[in-house]
């Protein structure tokens, strides 16, 4: 049976009329892209850069506001210094780039070829075969079979690493990512407090877990860039553990973290709680936590270095003793994000790390210890610089809960 498919589907350029009358959903005013825009080229001209390729997801989303729960199959914006950018993208992805995107120019890569071709044929069709081409070599978009194919179909072109150009433009977060971030941090405390109330002896960290993503999802947040985590007992003494069916018993403590999303931005929080009176032990280690917060919250001003804010950091969990597991990490960059990771890679609060600290940064400051195998707990809260300081989104209060 002969079955006749969409065209978009064969490849080549698309247009909007194709979604037959549905309206557009940008996230942002057309304003705020040009601005990126003028930004990214900004990069570009300091580096001499003629033509940048962007492929790393959230950097797509970024500047051309394309979405899609499917990402990484290809989708990549040629963003020539002076000309017009385009964006490709897989030919089933079509609907959601013209539904997404303000570009102009959208095409979709044929089924017969790859989209290294593709690309390749648009930068030699432009003029650019023999120009200074950036590619984001550190990101997981671009692998070594595809540098390998570009540079095979463009000898002549000078290819070089430009992972770095668009984690400057997006250190600053305006005041719309703002907004956006803020509205992520109402999801993430009814998710908190959801969780929160659904823990009781008995209970499994998959429905503690499937409370929080009730919430957050009936709240109004997009799918998240980071599972919900969920871990108890001795199991919180692992790092990155999360739930897997077990149950709460007494005398536990449930470590918690998740980051409602808004547009694709998120804001993640992390609290604890304690199935009764916490131990000794417990409750010191708690209490370093929530002291290293205090210190990191109360040191972020702007014209300080992230290794000066971890040492404030590292003076309160120093009192917690001997023995325990940290990552040393009192703050790392957020906003726009996709699976597996909210992280945005814009900044560190780390020793050692000599990034100044600006007004328009957001940072999530994970604060957790952990006795290997015995126990752990934790406390966050995701801020963003501002002109004096440092301001909180979430409203959750800083405690140890108990149950």
């Amino acid at each position: 049976m002969y079955v006749d498919l969409h065209p978009s589907l064969s490849g080549g350029p698309v247009s909007k009329e194709m979604l037959g009358g549905l309206a557009q959903e940008l996230s942002f005013p057309l304003e705020e892209y040009l601005t990126r825009i003028d930004k990214i080229r900004q990069e570009m001209e300091q580096r001499n850069i003629d033509v940048l390729l962007i492929q790393h997801p959230s950097n797509v989303m970024y500047v051309s506001g394309f979405q899609t729960f499917s990402m990484n199959n290809g989708e990549t914006i040629i963003l020539p210094k002076d000309d017009e950018p385009y964006l490709l993208v897989h030919a089933p992805e079509v609907g959601s780039a013209l539904l997404h995107t303000w570009f102009g120019n959208i095409h979709a890569f044929p089924p017969n070829v790859s989209f290294e071709s593709y690309i390749t044929d648009l930068i030699k069709k432009s003029g650019y075969a023999s120009a200074k081409i950036g590619l984001e070599m550190r990101s997981p978009a671009v692998n070594a079979a595809s540098y390998k194919q570009l540079e095979e179909k463009l000898p002549n072109a000078l290819i070089i690493d430009a992972s770095s150009v668009l984690d400057g433009v997006r250190l600053l977060k305006s005041d719309l990512e703002l907004e956006f971030i803020q509205k992520a941090a109402t999801f993430t405390d009814q998710g908190m407090l959801a969780a929160i109330n659904a823990i009781s002896v008995g209970a499994t960290d998959n429905e503690i877990a499937a409370s929080a993503y009730h919430a957050m999802a009936k709240s109004g947040s997009d799918y998240l860039s980071n599972c919900v985590i969920v871990t108890a007992g001795k199991r919180s003494g692992i790092l990155h553990s999360t739930y897997k069916r077990n149950q709460i018993k007494n005398a536990d403590p449930v470590l918690l973290e998740m980051g409602g999303c808004y547009q694709r931005y998120t804001s993640p929080l992390m609290r604890s709680v304690s199935i009764g009176k916490p131990s000794k032990a417990v409750y010191n280690v708690m209490k370093a936590c929530f002291k290293a917060l205090d210190n990191v919250l109360s040191t972020i001003k702007p014209g300080l270095t992230g290794d000066e804010v971890a040492r404030a950091g590292w003076e309160a969990l120093n009192e917690a003793g001997n023995g325990l597991v940290s990552h040393g990490n009192f703050g790392y960059g957020v906003g726009l994000g996709y699976p597996p990771s909210w992280a945005d890679g814009t900044g560190k609060i780390e020793l050692g790390v000599d990034t100044v600290l600006k007004p328009g940064m957001v940072f999530h400051h994970p604060i957790a210890l952990r006795n290997l195998g015995e126990f752990g707990v934790c406390v966050s809260e995701t801020s963003v610089v501002t002109d004096t300081g440092a301001r909180v989104f979430g409203s959750v209060p800083r405690e140890m809960f108990l149950k």
